[in-house]
């Protein structure tokens, strides 16, 4: 029987060539070790492409994926992403935003005058569940970077709660940043997790 192959499509904007690595091409990314995964992720971070991973986006999963490892605080996502000067920002649920309000003990309109309009999409691990958005811009205006520190931390966004996890808008699968040490250390305990759920499983390069 072939074995299943995976594909996510961001891997196909990385430039093997460019960084050294077209020796690579065609292998499955799930048996690399060492040296090759450490290069690979590492021109990954550098291009800010984001893997796709063949897991269910539950909180379950999503727990299990951010216990491996922990947050340097460097605060990368805090901050606008040069590679990425188009990004509208964090994305934030009205809920969430009216618990910031409430934890900064300011009205309300008064943070929703620092955002922008969002869009409906599906709550987080609720599927079927449509709720708005509104989009704070970056830098984030509770970052505090010479502290390196959040203003809102017991109550920041979800979106910030999982980062570098993030949402595909697909129940079967999850997608991770690798543009800091969390995140890599993050993407080697998914595909150990994939490779316990499906040894079979190809994920193409």
């Amino acid at each position: 029987m072939d074995n299943k192959v995976y594909e996510p499509q961001e891997i196909e904007k990385l430039d093997l060539e460019k960084y050294g690595l077209s020796h690579l091409e065609g292998r499955n990314i799930l048996t690399l070790t060492g040296p090759d995964m450490d290069r690979l992720l590492i021109a990954l971070g550098n291009d800010d492409i984001s893997l796709t991973v063949p897991l269910p986006c539950t909180p379950e999963t999503v727990q299990e994926i951010l216990s491996h490892s922990e947050c340097r605080r460097c605060g990368k996502c805090c901050i606008p992403n040069p590679l990425n000067p188009d990004s509208p920002g964090v994305e934030v649920f009205r809920e969430e935003l009216n618990e910031i309000a409430a934890y900064l003990n300011v009205p309300y309109d008064t943070l929703k005058e620092k955002t922008a309009m969002g869009k409906f999409v599906p709550h987080p691990f609720q599927m079927t569940r449509m709720a708005s958005t509104r989009w704070l811009p970056l830098p984030c205006p509770f970052y505090i970077a010479e502290q390196n520190e959040c203003r809102i931390y017991p109550v920041r966004p979800v979106v910030c709660r999982i980062h570098p996890v993030i949402f595909t808008g697909d129940s079967t699968s999850l997608a991770i940043k690798v543009n800091c040490d969390y995140g890599k250390e993050l993407i080697v305990a998914a595909y150990k997790l994939v490779r316990k759920q499906d040894p079979e499983l190809e994920m193409k390069l």
